[in-house]
């Protein structure tokens, strides 16, 4: 999405200047010394043991266990748990609702809060039956009221998942989000803020549900370690092509064939009968690395060379989100971080313009180097079902993420900002739903 022009990392005035950011809408947290640092891990003892007690040490839990992805974990979780059905926002990532399929759970959907991203416990309160499953999630790591979802749940026999994925390094009240309900989810995933390819961590926080060995030996399909090379291709790759210069000279031109390469490539792959499948009928676990593939002790030193810097990668996240909103502030762009709730977490910064076509807007913004981001633009239920979730309607016609990382300076991140005003006051206003 935009190139860091300054290396200060420095929180600046959000007074207007001219100029323009343009910068990656994601830069990994791992740099390349980190990718070929890693590569000590062949000297060590134990690196996946020395990752599960620095995550103990983390969370203060005791019980961490490993999964091949954050996906794969939602799934070992309910495969082992008797009850039928699983709660889960209308508007989330598929994987989620994928890995309920795969655990051969009923998925029920609730909607989103008004003016909010998440589902919260007054939505949850309309549908936590006893013996129901409620996954709450903090997506793009805004926080939801997790501590009233986990009291409701407590009060009405559901079991509660927290996916956590999106919201690493996030806290309430000091301590970690992940440890309040009765499992919590982390992911490695390439697009994460703790990027080691893949992998996923369940917190085990109630182990009274589910013996934690039991659960630690649990796969939903065979599982193999290996090296994992092809994600170190692409992290390299991603590195190499998110760099200033190359961003904005090579990467960012080329960055609308994105979705017209693969569309190519399905054409020309032969056709595959049409196969039907009931919403009630078990999924099969599909046969890819976020299945199959056990972290990797490379992947453990990964992750543990970043989580020595994690203090400095949330004060930076919280600097950068300060920016976004206060050069928001008395301008139509809506911003949806809580007051009061912790910024450290964000993984993106979602935003909302009232009254303007999206997708015209967006279009706009590529004109000037704004590369922005929309992720879900179809809500989870039936396309007959929208009218009883308007909220997440609302929210995948309307949302539009802006980037977090360590690697965009102050400046940028104001730059940015400000241009994103810009573009949104050229704009004729236009009713929208």
């Amino acid at each position: 999405m935009l190139t860091n022009t300054s290396s200060s990392s420095l929180p600046v005035q959000s007074s207007r200047s001219s100029g323009h950011a343009i910068v990656p809408f994601n830069v990994l947290e791992t740099r390349n010394w980190d990718l070929l640092a890693a590569f000590s891990w062949m000297f060590h003892s134990d690196p996946l043991s020395a990752l599960r007690d620095a995550l103990r040490d983390f969370t203060s839990r005791q019980h961490i266990l490993f999964a091949p992805s954050g996906q794969c974990a939602i799934a070992q979780i309910l495969s082992l748990l008797p009850q039928k059905e699983v709660v889960i926002p209308a508007w989330i990532c598929h994987q989620v609702k994928e890995a309920a399929e795969i655990a051969g759970k009923r998925v029920i959907y609730v909607d989103l809060a008004r003016n909010s991203i998440n589902a919260t416990s007054e939505q949850y309160a309309e549908v936590a039956r006893p013996g129901r499953i409620l996954v709450a999630a903090h997506l793009f790591g805004v926080p939801t009221d997790i501590e009233a979802i986990c009291e409701l749940a407590k009060s009405r026999d559901c079991v509660t998942i927290e996916d956590a994925v999106p919201v690493f390094g996030g806290r309430l009240h000091g301590r970690p989000l992940g440890t309040f309900a009765d499992f919590g989810i982390f992911s490695f995933q390439q697009s994460k803020r703790i990027s080691a390819f893949r992998g996923g961590v369940i917190v085990v926080n109630n182990d009274k549900i589910l013996d934690p060995a039991k659960l630690d030996s649990a796969r939903v399909t065979p599982t193999v370690r290996a090296m994992p090379v092809a994600g170190l291709a692409m992290a390299l790759a991603q590195n190499f092509a998110t760099s200033p210069w190359i961003y904005r000279w090579l990467t960012l031109p080329m960055l609308p064939l994105r979705g017209a390469l693969p569309a190519l490539f399905r054409k020309m792959r032969p056709a595959q009968p049409a196969t039907s499948h009931s919403s009630n009928e078990q999924m099969t676990a599909p046969r890819n690395q976020y299945y199959t593939r056990e972290i990797h002790p490379y992947q453990a030193e990964l992750v543990l060379r970043m989580l020595r810097r994690m203090d400095k990668i949330r004060e930076h996240v919280v600097a950068l989100a300060n920016i976004y909103t206060e050069v928001f502030r008395d301008t139509p762009i809506e911003t949806f971080l809580p007051p009061g709730s912790d910024a450290g977490g964000l993984m993106r910064f979602p935003i909302a313009f009232s009254g303007k076509n999206r997708e015209e807007l967006l279009r706009l913004a590529i004109k000037r180097g704004l590369y922005m981001k929309v992720l879900w633009s179809r809500p989870l239920p039936e396309e007959s079902e929208y009218s009883r979730f308007p909220n997440a309607v609302w929210a995948a016609r309307n949302l539009v993420l802006l980037p977090l990382y360590t690697a965009l300076s102050a400046k940028a991140a104001e730059l940015l900002a400000l241009n994103v005003v810009d573009v949104e006051r050229s704009m004729p206003e236009q009713q929208i739903s």
